[in-house]
């Protein structure tokens, strides 16, 4: 596994894991802000332009400035402009849809599993 793989797997664990401790905290149904919106907020945006940053090493490229900026302030947009600009446009679709469809069921995957450990 490339340094980029292990990034995405963290990716994935951090979404999990606050999932998780969302059904234990009643994330969905808590008023305002919580400090676990805030922890997740953050570890996806970094994970999501370091992963950048080293796909782009991958490529033999470089992570253009603007795509960083755009994912910092709304990660989707910022990679899909990543992906269009590093990949031919149906291999940057597919790529794409596989990232955040990665990160979807890591999302509703710890949802079931925090409510699983939470009804046990």
């Amino acid at each position: 596994m490339t340094k980029r793989d292990f990034i995405y797997v963290a990716l994935l664990v951090s979404l999990t894991t606050g999932s998780v401790i969302d059904a234990f905290t009643g994330g969905p149904d808590a008023q305002g802000f919580t400090l676990n919106d805030l922890t997740q907020l953050i570890a996806t945006v970094v994970l999501c332009v370091w992963w950048e940053i080293e796909d782009a090493k991958l490529r033999g490229g470089t992570a253009v400035t603007l795509t960083r900026t755009l994912t910092i302030f709304f990660a989707p947009l910022g990679l899909l402009a990543y992906f269009f600009q590093s990949r031919r446009p149906i291999a940057a679709a597919i790529a794409f849809v596989a990232f955040i469809g990665g990160a979807l069921l890591a999302i509703i995957g710890g949802a079931f599993l925090g409510e699983w450990l939470v009804a046990a």
